[in-house]
C-alpha cells in the first residue's frame, strides 16, 4: 500500500469556476505562486487548495488560502479609436459640425460619464475646466488628433498641428470664460435665449452658449433632446434652426441613443432600415420607442434636421461598410437582410447616403456572399447586386453612384464594363422599369435615367453619351411600339385639343432630349405648317367667343415648352 500524500492545488477564479493554474508539493511555494498571480492582475481571485491522498486511496480537500484582487478605482475615460480628424484652421471651425463629430467618436466615454455634448464641452467654462483636469486626457486627444491631422497632411510630425490645437484651446476656453463672466441665466425658451444673446458678430457663439447652459440642467440624453424638440416649435426657431439642429446631430452619436430611441427591433439590418426612415420623416414608431422618436420623425418630415440626418445616415454608412451582422441571432438570414438593406436603400432616384453608402454595400455584398463559401470578388459581387435588383433604372443609379465612390474609382475599366455591358444588354422599356408602372411614371423613370447617365460627373462625355443615345433609342422604341404620339394626337379630336395635348406632352419632361422629344415635337410642328392653322384651330374651339384667348395661350404654351 502506498504512503500517504499531500499536494497543493493553485486554482484561479475563471467564469464562476475554480481553475487548476498550477500543482506544488510545498504549501510556502503554492501560497507564494497564488500571491503572484493575483498581484499580476489578472484574475479577480485565487486560492490554494491542500489535497491529502490517504492510504485507502481517498482523498481529502482543504482550503489554506483564498484571496481577492482588491477592486480597482475608476480611472479616467479612455479615448476612443479614431481613424481621422478634420483640419480646423480658425477658431469657428471647431464648432462646425465635422469637429464636433470627431469630438464626440474620440472622446464617447468621457461624454457619456459627464452626460454632455459636444457642443456644451466647447461652450461652458465649467466643463472646459472640468474636461482638462481629467487627467491626461485632453493631452492625450490632443496628441491623437495632431497625428492624424499631420498623416493626412503629408507632414513628418505633428508638432505644428500639436501647437495650433494647443493655442486653440486655449481660445476657446478664453471664449468661454468670458461669456461665464457676463453672469448669464439658463434661458427656459428658446425665445429667451435668442433675446439674451443679443446682436452682432456675437451672437452665434452666445446663442449656443445659451442653448448650453439650458441642456446642462438635463441630466440625460432624453431630457436634452426633448428639450430642443420643444424649442423647435417656437416661433422664434424657425431662423435659428441649425443651431437646434447641430446640438441633435451631436445626440445621435451616441450609440445607446439610438438603441434607445428607435425601440424594440428584430435585428441590426430592421434597425437601419427604421434609421434611413426616420431621416426621411416616414418611419412608423416600434414598440417601446419614446414618443421623442415621433416627434423627431415629423421634424425629418418637415426637412428640418439636415445636420442631423447627416450624422444618423453615415451611422447607416458605417454599420453597412462593418462586420456586424445584420441578423445576429438568425444567421441563417443574412443573405436575406442584407437584400432588404439593398432595396431600402437604393431605388430609382438615388442611393440614400451617396457613393460612401453604395461602397458600403459592395463591401457587405461581397462579405455576405464570401459567407457562404468560395471566394467571391468585388466585380462578381457588383454582378450578383444588378441581379438581385431587377429593375434596370435601379441598377443604373447604383452603378452611377458606386462610380464616385473610392472603391468605384479604383475598380476602374471593370466598373465601367460593366456599366456598359448592363445598358446595352437592357433594349427594350420592360427591362427598365416594370410593366406594372403606369406608362407616364415608365417614360418618367427612363428620361430620368438618361439624364443621371448624360450628367454623371465622373464619367468622361465619349463614354456616358452614346450610353444616354441607347437609353434614348429604347424610349423611342416604346413610343412607336405602344402608340403613344397617336394616342394623344387622336384624328377624331378637335384640332386645338390634339394640339395642346401634344405640346403639354412635349415640355412635360417625360421625353429625353434627343430623338423621342423630336418625335413628339415634329408632330406638333406638323401641325403648326399645315395651311390656316390658326382659323383652323379657332373653328375647333368649342365656345367661339373664347376663341382668341385660347389662341393666345396656345402660343405663350409653345414658348414655355421651348418651341420657337
Amino acid at each position: 500500500m502506498n504512503s500517504p500524500k499531500t499536494s497543493f492545488e493553485v486554482q484561479v477564479l475563471a467564469d464562476k469556476n475554480w481553475v487548476i493554474a498550477e500543482m506544488a508539493s510545498d504549501e510556502k511555494a503554492a501560497k507564494s505562486f497564488a500571491e503572484n498571480l493575483l498581484q499580476a492582475g489578472n484574475h479577480v481571485a485565487v486560492r490554494v487548495v491542500r489535497d491529502y491522498e490517504r492510504l485507502d486511496g481517498t482523498h481529502s480537500e482543504t482550503v489554506v488560502m483564498e484571496k481577492k484582487a482588491a477592486e480597482k478605482a475608476a480611472g479616467d475615460p479612455t479615448l476612443s479609436p479614431i481613424t481621422e480628424a478634420p483640419l480646423c484652421a480658425e477658431l469657428e471651425d471647431f464648432y462646425g459640425l465635422a469637429a464636433r463629430t470627431t469630438i464626440g467618436k474620440l472622446l464617447r466615454k468621457y461624454l457619456d460619464e459627464a452626460l454632455i455634448t459636444p457642443t456644451e464641452l466647447l461652450h461652458d467654462a465649467k466643463e472646459m475646466k472640468r474636461f482638462g483636469d481629467k487627467g491626461n486626457l485632453l493631452f492625450s486627444a490632443i496628441d491623437k488628433v495632431s497625428s492624424l491631422q499631420a498623416r493626412a497632411a503629408g507632414e513628418e510630425t505633428g508638432k505644428g498641428r500639436k501647437e495650433f490645437l494647443d493655442k486653440s484651446w486655449d481660445g476657446l476656453n478664453k471664449r468661454a470664460r468670458d461669456f461665464a463672466a457676463t453672469k448669464p441665466k439658463a434661458p427656459q425658451t428658446f425665445a429667451q435665449a435668442l433675446a439674451a444673446a443679443g446682436q452682432g458678430a456675437g451672437q452665434p457663439f452666445a446663442l449656443r452658449a445659451l442653448v448650453s447652459m439650458a441642456l446642462l440642467e438635463k441630466r440625460s440624453w432624453f431630457g436634452k433632446l426633448d428639450l430642443l424638440i420643444a424649442w423647435a416649435a417656437e416661433p422664434a426657431a424657425a431662423d435659428h434652426m441649425p443651431v437646434i439642429d447641430g446640438v441633435i446631430a451631436d445626440l445621435t452619436v451616441p450609440a445607446q441613443v439610438i438603441q434607445d430611441l428607435l425601440g424594440f427591433q428584430s435585428n441590426l439590418a430592421s434597425a437601419l432600415c427604421q434609421i434611413a426612415d426616420l431621416t426621411e420623416g416616414k418611419a412608423e414608431t416600434a414598440k417601446f420607442a419614446p414618443e421623442t422618436f415621433t416627434e423627431l420623425n415629423k421634424l425629418f418630415a418637415a426637412g428640418r434636421l439636415p445636420l442631423a440626418r447627416e450624422i444618423l445616415m453615415s451611422r447607416v454608412v458605417r454599420e453597412i461598410g462593418g462586420a456586424n451582422p445584420l441578423s445576429r441571432n438568425d444567421p441563417g438570414q443574412e443573405y436575406e437582410m442584407f437584400h432588404k438593406v439593398l432595396h431600402r436603400l437604393v431605388d430609382r432616384d438615388n442611393v440614400i447616403g451617396g457613393p460612401h453608402m453604395a461602397e458600403a454595400l459592395l463591401q457587405r455584398g461581397s462579405r455576405v456572399l464570401n459567407a457562404g463559401g468560395g471566394t467571391v470578388s468585388a466585380p462578381q459581387a457588383l454582378q450578383l447586386m444588378l441581379a438581385a435588383l431587377g429593375d434596370g433604372c435601379v441598377r443604373l443609379q447604383f452603378m452611377l453612384t458606386l462610380c464616385a465612390s473610392a472603391l468605384g474609382k479604383s475598380m476602374g475599366d471593370v466598373l465601367t464594363e460593366v456599366l456598359s455591358t448592363q445598358v446595352r444588354k437592357a433594349t427594350h422599356i420592360d427591362q427598365w422599369i416594370a410593366v406594372r408602372v403606369l406608362p407616364r411614371d415608365r417614360m418618367a423613370a427612363l428620361t430620368a435615367a438618361a439624364k443621371a447617365m448624360k450628367t454623371c460627373p465622373v464619367l468622361m462625355d465619349e463614354f456616358k453619351i452614346p450610353l444616354r443615345d441607347h437609353i434614348d433609342e429604347v424610349m423611342v422604341r416604346y413610343l412607336q411600339d405602344e402608340g403613344v404620339i397617336e394616342k394623344i394626337d387622336k384624328p377624331d379630336d378637335p384640332l386645338a385639343a390634339r394640339a395642346i395635348r401634344l405640346v403639354k406632352f412635349c415640355g412635360s419632361g417625360v421625353l429625353i432630349e434627343g430623338k423621342s422629344l423630336n418625335m413628339a415635337k415634329a408632330r406638333v410642328i406638323e401641325h403648326l405648317r399645315q395651311k390656316q392653322f390658326e382659323e383652323k384651330f379657332l373653328a375647333s374651339v368649342s365656345d367661339p367667343g373664347q376663341g382668341e384667348k385660347h389662341l393666345r395661350d396656345f402660343h405663350r404654351l409653345l414658348v414655355e415648352c421651348g418651341f420657337s
